[in-house]
């Protein structure tokens, strides 16, 4: 049975290979219409654990061992008598190319990062790396970029929890993210596990790809003008809202009363974009830092990537928490 499986799945990959190669080709000639046909003939009944009688195996064995003969004939010759032996590393590749194609589509969908829930390597999928639009707008070269500076709590950006907590996370985030959205439940478990003794600054992060990310960067930075307390209400409001917000819906959250802003002095702010140089440095800080994806977060120059379970958090935290501790001593 497993030899049946072996056999039939080198056919299965050939016919993979030479079905769209002949599609093509049939276009053009006859001759390769009867082959496409063929190869899709013998892929339906492999597919099915049939016999596939279809002399398309030989055929295509013989007709690239004749191409190679113009070319070498050893390497001809080669091919010929190692063809099974091909067939089969094609497909041990096919296979291991499409685990690792689904393996990083699940990671960067669960966790924003396709290396896996541990990792904060490069990913294919990453939309603000070196070649990024966000590098791109911000006029950073590849070596500003890779010159990675960590980021710095400041006093111009806001405070989540308690002001005097013993640990800082610093967040790297963009509004009309889905995964920064998404790692905001997570944030809150942890800030209110750890009960005051840390606390969390948010830093807006521009991604253009994003529509009205830099937008509602500037409207919380207006909201936080007005007070700490009614910043964390429009904060909630834009993640709670995310979907369905225009640039006039942000004007409307903060005239809502369980928002309570100075709508006249916010409004003013937004249009005039008074905090655009606030976006744009914590924007720059966050790829100075090597920023690659929202949210991105650090915690005393540990860098977490991605909406991460809990533990995640808990683990890099308490090992924080503990140097403190030693430190105070």
């Amino acid at each position: 049975m497993h030899l049946f499986l072996l056999v039939a799945g080198t056919k299965m990959v050939l016919c993979w290979i030479a079905l769209p190669v002949f599609a093509f080709l049939s276009i053009f000639s006859v001759r390769y219409r009867r082959l496409a046909r063929e190869s899709l003939k013998c892929l339906f009944k492999t597919a099915v654990m049939q016999k596939c009688d279809s002399e398309l195996n030989q055929k295509i064995r013989s007709d690239i061992s004749g191409r190679l003969m113009k070319i070498s004939p050893g390497i001809s010759k080669l091919f010929y008598n190692y063809y099974k032996i091909i067939t089969f590393v094609l497909l041990i590749v096919l296979l291991l190319s499409a685990y690792f194609s689904i393996a990083g589509i699940y990671n960067y969908i669960k966790y924003g990062s396709c290396n896996g829930p541990s990792s904060d390597g490069f990913c294919i999928f990453d939309p603000t790396g070196k070649n990024s639009a966000t590098s791109r707008v911000y006029g950073l070269n590849d070596w500003e970029i890779g010159k990675v500076v960590l980021p710095k709590v400041s006093t111009d950006d806001p405070i989540i929890g308690n002001k005097n907590a013993s640990l800082t996370i610093i967040e790297f985030g963009c509004y009309q993210c889905p995964y920064t959205k998404k790692a905001e439940p997570i944030v809150q478990e942890v800030l209110e596990h750890y009960n005051g003794r840390v606390n969390l600054q948010f830093k807006s992060f521009e991604i253009p790809n994003h529509a009205l990310s830099y937008q509602t960067g500037l409207a919380a930075d207006c909201a936080y003008e007005q007070g700490a307390d009614k910043y964390l209400k429009y904060h909630k409001k834009l993640f709670e809202n995310q979907e369905n917000t225009t640039y006039f819906s942000m004007v409307d959250y903060a005239a809502e009363p369980e928002v309570g802003l100075d709508i006249k002095n916010f409004t003013a702010c937004l249009v005039t974009e008074k905090y655009k140089n606030e976006v744009r440095n914590d924007t720059i800080e966050g790829l100075k830092a090597g920023v690659e994806g929202t949210p991105t977060f650090f915690i005393n120059g540990q860098k977490i990537v991605g909406p991460k379970p809990f533990k995640t958090f808990k683990a890099v935290i308490d090992d924080e928490l503990e140097k403190i501790e030693e430190q105070k001593g």
